[in-house]
């Protein structure tokens, strides 16, 4: 097998957001509560699932255990207000199931991907999924998901969706929220990841490390 570089003609480039959501502790609420921890967690995925609402080329979603990927080419109509919306939207189905702890983010940058990893094998029925890539490899993915790790800073926001800023400018997110049936709203002043170490001596390894916060508007 090749192995791929960005010089290969098969490589495709594509400037994207990434949203990352990650609900917590739902093993601890497994153990509790067994069964109906599961069907709330699928109810809360098929919300954030049915919430998506681009279509464009390389806009896509995944839901996988507590977790919610989603990728969305900058050209799509309406960005990015209705990301932000989405956001709102799966913050609020998370908290409708019962998940009151949470973190999610919001990252852009480019999206490198060779089209034969996009794969979904099935067997002999439709039930049979043998093999599926999910395609969440490039470094505003990474960012985004990294980026959890500062929540364990108290004096940072918690249970809400942090918007980078080159994703959305800090100071424009009042505007972007400012319609009737907006399904966010900002929370809280901007803050710099750089000015902010984890207890085991971490610091935020990206240039990008500017964000602000946002929270459903109930």
């Amino acid at each position: 097998m090749v192995k791929a570089t960005p010089l290969d003609e098969s490589i495709h480039r594509t400037d994207v957001f990434v949203f990352y959501f990650d609900v917590a502790g739902c093993v601890d609420q497994f153990l509790t509560r067994g069964d109906a921890t599961l069907s709330r967690l699928r109810r809360f995925q098929r919300a954030a699932r049915h919430a998506f609402e681009f279509g464009r080329e390389n806009s896509y979603v995944a839901t996988l255990f507590d977790n919610v990927w989603a990728r969305i080419n900058v050209t799509e109509p309406g960005l990015p207000s209705l990301l932000l919306n989405f956001a709102g939207r799966v913050m609020y189905a998370a908290q409708s199931e019962g998940f009151d702890s949470f973190f999610g983010s919001i990252t852009r940058g480019t999206h490198d991907f060779d089209p034969s990893d996009r794969m979904l094998v099935g067997g002999d029925s439709f039930e049979d999924l043998r093999e599926q890539h999910l395609d969440v490899t490039s470094e505003p993915h990474i960012r985004a998901a990294y980026a959890e790790r500062w929540q364990r800073v108290p004096t940072l926001p918690d249970n809400c969706v942090w918007v980078s800023a080159e994703a959305v400018p800090p100071r424009s997110l009042e505007a972007e929220a400012s319609f009737a049936d907006s399904a966010f709203r900002p929370f809280r002043e901007e803050f710099d990841l750089k000015h902010h170490t984890l207890a085991n001596g971490k610091q935020w390894p990206f240039s990008n490390s500017l964000f602000r916060a946002i929270r459903y508007a109930s």
